[in-house]
C-alpha cells in the first residue's frame, strides 16, 4: 500500500507549498498528492482552491493573476508567522525538483469549476521535459479532463475522483473508460465495493486518511493507495507491520 502526501505533509506544513512537499519526502512517503491550474499567463501554477483567500495573503481567482503576480503572495499566511514566507510552485519547479526523486505524484487536475484552456497538454509537456512519465498518475473530479489526458498521454495512470457519496459499480465505470485507479471518500468504500473494484481490476487511492481505524481498514482491504494529510504516521503504522 503506498502512501501519498495530500497536497504534500500539509497536516503540520503550509499545503501545496515546496516546504510541504520536502517535509513529506523526508517522513517517507511513496508520493506526492498535488492540484494543477494555469495562472493568467498559462503557467500551471500548483494549487488547490480556485480563488487564493483561504490559504494566502491574496484576494481573488487564480486564473486572474500572472505567476509572477502569485508568487508574491505568502502560501503560508494561514500558519500565522509559525513559517516564513512560502510562494505558490509552479509545476515546472515541482518537477525538476521531483525528477531526481524516488517519488510518485498523483496530479489532480483542478477542472471541475474551470476548465483551463489546455491544462492537460501544458500538464504533460513539463512531465515529459524532466522524465517523469512512469512516475506520475493524473486524477481529477472532471471526468472528461481524465480522458483528455488519456488521449494525449494513454501509457499515464488515471484514477477517477468523485465526492463524499461515492459511485456504485465504480470498477465496471472506470474500466469502461480506461483509468486505472478510483480515487473514493474512504467513507464510501465497504467490503463488496472493495471486491467489485478488485473484480474488474481497478486499483484504490482513498482520502483522506488521517485516523488509525481507517488505515487499519484499508490496510486489510489491501487497497492500492492511500492520502493523507500526515504520512510520517502511516509510514510508521506499515513499517511497525513488518517487524
Amino acid at each position: 500500500m503506498k502512501i501519498y502526501a495530500h497536497r504534500g505533509y500539509s497536516g503540520c506544513y503550509p499545503e501545496n507549498t515546496m516546504l510541504a512537499y520536502r517535509q513529506a519526502v523526508t517522513a517517507g512517503c511513496d508520493g506526492i498528492e498535488l492540484d494543477v491550474q494555469l495562472a493568467k499567463d498559462g503557467t500551471v501554477v500548483i494549487y488547490h482552491d480556485e480563488k487564493v483567500e483561504r490559504t494566502t495573503d491574496g484576494v481573488g481567482n487564480i486564473r486572474d493573476y500572472t505567476y509572477d503576480e502569485l508568487r508574491k503572495f505568502d502560501a503560508a499566511k494561514q500558519w500565522n508567522g509559525k513559517f516564513k514566507k512560502e510562494e505558490i510552485p509552479s509545476f515546472e519547479e515541482y518537477c525538476e525538483w521531483a525528477s531526481s526523486l524516488p517519488i510518485e505524484t498523483n496530479i489532480e487536475l483542478k477542472t471541475g469549476l474551470v476548465y483551463y484552456p489546455e491544462i492537460e497538454q501544458k500538464t504533460i509537456d513539463l512531465i515529459v521535459k524532466y522524465g517523469l512519465e512512469k512516475k506520475v498518475m493524473f486524477s481529477s473530479f472532471n471526468h472528461c479532463s481524465l480522458r483528455k489526458a488519456k488521449e494525449i498521454a494513454p501509457s499515464i495512470p488515471c484514477g477517477a475522483l468523485v465526492g463524499e457519496r461515492g459511485l456504485v459499480y465504480a470498477g465496471y465505470y472506470c474500466a469502461q473508460n480506461g483509468f486505472e485507479f478510483y480515487h473514493p471518500s474512504y467513507k464510501t468504500l465497504d467490503d463488496a465495493s472493495v471486491k467489485e473494484l478488485a473484480d474488474k481490476g481497478v486499483g484504490i487511492n482513498a482520502w483522506t486518511i488521517d485516523g488509525m481505524a481507517e488505515l487499519e481498514k484499508l490496510t486489510a482491504w489491501k487497497v492500492a493507495g492511500v492520502i493523507t494529510d500526515y504520512p510520517s504516521v502511516c509510514r510508521l503504522y506499515l513499517s511497525g507491520l513488518k517487524e
